[in-house]
């Protein structure tokens, strides 16, 4: 079983750069070293044979490698046929790890962007993050549509000096995403992160309810202590604090779109107690449930 690249988004993959390259018979593939950039490798005829860190691959046609940006890669030898693949970099710029076979990878570096808003109001609302599998080294289920998508982006590339073109690159590039992704999510995600998904779909379904550990476990058959132990891993949280957030959420929703008061509103997210709620809301959130549907109802009547 080959290696897993997976990561957390939001956000998701940023593509930098693509092409394509015929290799002759006895050329070789670069050899790299922490170069700073996932590097996509899609073979359309012929094979490579790359190396990184110990591990060696043959990428025939119709497969695809995904070189790392904290690794050594070499050629292990020349091509025995003329070869041509697509090469693409991109990067991930929040938290991803590698999983190995049969064992659970450490996280990878942390990538930190500046803080380019942090002097201004916090938003109004805020994505949940999941997690996303890339198989390293897989044979793809439809080529030929990756193949036209990376064709697609090499031909853009003749046109960047054009308004848009680079953002219809972003979104080509992340269906490539998608479609690697579909080959690894149900084979390939890690027993921590499934089980972590598994509960925050139950939690995402039944967060109205009173939240109960042992149900939980019950109900997607696993035990509460190592529910509690992927979650951590996963969202960085445990299953109590990540429906409190997830309630959180919800209450948002109700403070803007509803004119429910806020005592309602608790009850209508799962919390038993409206005290309880506006304390956990304004921990989370820095401000009360009030002071919050005050300043975003402002700013849209100020807007009309």
């Amino acid at each position: 079983m080959p290696s897993v690249i997976e990561f957390v988004a939001p956000p998701l993959p940023h593509y930098i750069v693509s092409g394509s390259s015929i290799i002759p018979a006895g050329g070789k593939h670069p050899s790299r070293q922490h170069i700073g950039a996932f590097d996509l490798l899609v073979v359309v005829y012929g094979c490579l044979y790359i190396g990184e860190e110990g591990r060696e691959y043959e990428v025939q046609a119709g497969h695809s490698l995904i070189l790392r940006p904290d690794c050594y890669h070499y050629a292990i030898t020349g091509c025995t046929e003329n070869t041509l693949h697509h090469w693409l970099h991109f990067q991930l710029l929040g938290e991803w790890r590698v999983i190995e076979e049969n064992e659970e990878g450490e996280r990878g570096a942390l990538v930190v962007e500046p803080d380019l808003q942090s002097h201004l109001s916090p938003p109004a609302f805020t994505a949940t993050p999941y997690t996303v599998p890339l198989r390293q080294f897989t044979k793809l289920a439809q080529p030929q549509k990756v193949f036209g998508w990376l064709d697609e982006l090499v031909e853009m590339n003749q046109s960047l000096h054009m308004d848009g073109i680079r953002l219809r690159q972003q979104a080509l590039f992340q269906n490539i995403i998608v479609e690697l992704s579909s080959s690894a999510a149900d084979t390939t995600l890690s027993p921590t992160s499934a089980c972590a998904e598994k509960a925050a779909s139950y939690l995402r379904e039944h967060y109205q309810e009173p939240f109960s550990a042992r149900k939980l476990g019950e109900s997607i058959n696993f035990h509460p202590v190592y529910i509690a132990r992927c979650m951590q891993k996963v969202f960085g949280c445990s299953p109590a604090v990540y429906l409190m957030r997830l309630r959180i959420q919800q209450a948002k929703l109700l403070l803007l779109q509803t004119d429910l008061a806020v005592e309602r509103i608790a009850e209508q997210v799962g919390f038993s107690q409206a005290a309880y709620f506006t304390a956990c809301f304004t921990r989370l959130e820095g401000l009360s449930p009030r002071k919050y549907r005050q300043r975003f109802t402002r700013r849209k009547e100020s807007r009309s």
